[in-house]
């Protein structure tokens, strides 16, 4: 096992106390009746129309402040200045597990090479895990999205490794779990809800970050 993969949103860091926290402020800045709640449905709304398939989550965000704009007879140009304090609370507001620091320092200090692979656009410079990086595998940007399995494949062959010498610690049973599973890394299952059913293909279940160094 040379190399250790992670999931990035709710694996290594808290995503949706962000995204609820600025969906908040977008919230207040469009003013009464618009809500948080609707701002995600719009999104949702948006996401699911094919010309957006693969297309980033920041792309498909914009979009959908814009059609919030139209809906509510907004000015132009407020739709962009919306979409920038969100992105700019977002980023801000993404803090790290507790588990998160020391298992990456202890995994590094072990000699393992630690690799994200994500869907989301979560920025690990920002956030303080770049330096733990050997790279970043984003679904944005290589072609493949969770699910699929071929993005673990992709991740492993740009670490230059088979995927069966990798290990992926994620919190989303399919797209984590069984998806990487199916590539051919052992998947751990980061079980931080508890209580959802196991996935099929876990080589491992853990409750926090702190228990995987023991693990392997």
């Amino acid at each position: 096992m040379r190399v250790i993969t992670f999931d990035g949103d709710e694996t290594l860091w808290d995503f949706q106390g962000a995204m609820r926290r600025a969906l908040a402020l977008a919230a207040g800045l469009f003013g009464p009746p618009v809500t948080a709640e609707w701002l995600r449905r719009v999104r949702d709304d948006v996401a699911a129309r094919a010309e957006f398939a693969g297309a980033p989550m920041e792309d498909i965000r914009r979009v959908a402040f814009g059609e919030c704009a139209r809906l509510t007879g907004a000015a132009d140009g407020f739709a962009d200045r919306v979409h920038a304090e969100y992105m700019r609370a977002r980023h801000a507001g993404v803090t790290l597990y507790p588990d998160t620091l020391p298992c990456l320092r202890e995994l590094r200090s072990r000699g393992h090479r630690l690799a994200l692979i994500t869907n989301g656009n979560s920025r690990p410079d920002l956030i303080g895990v770049a330096d733990f990086l050997s790279c970043t595998v984003a679904a944005a940007e290589c072609g493949h999205r969770k699910p699929d399995p071929e993005i673990y494949r992709y991740a492993a062959a740009r670490l230059g490794v088979t995927p069966g010498e990798c290990v992926h610690v994620g919190d989303h049973p399919v797209e984590d779990v069984d998806a990487s599973a199916e590539a051919g890394m052992r998947a751990v299952w980061l079980d931080r809800v508890r209580g959802l059913e196991r996935p099929r293909r876990a080589w491992r279940r853990i409750d926090s970050l702190a228990e995987l160094p023991g693990l392997l």
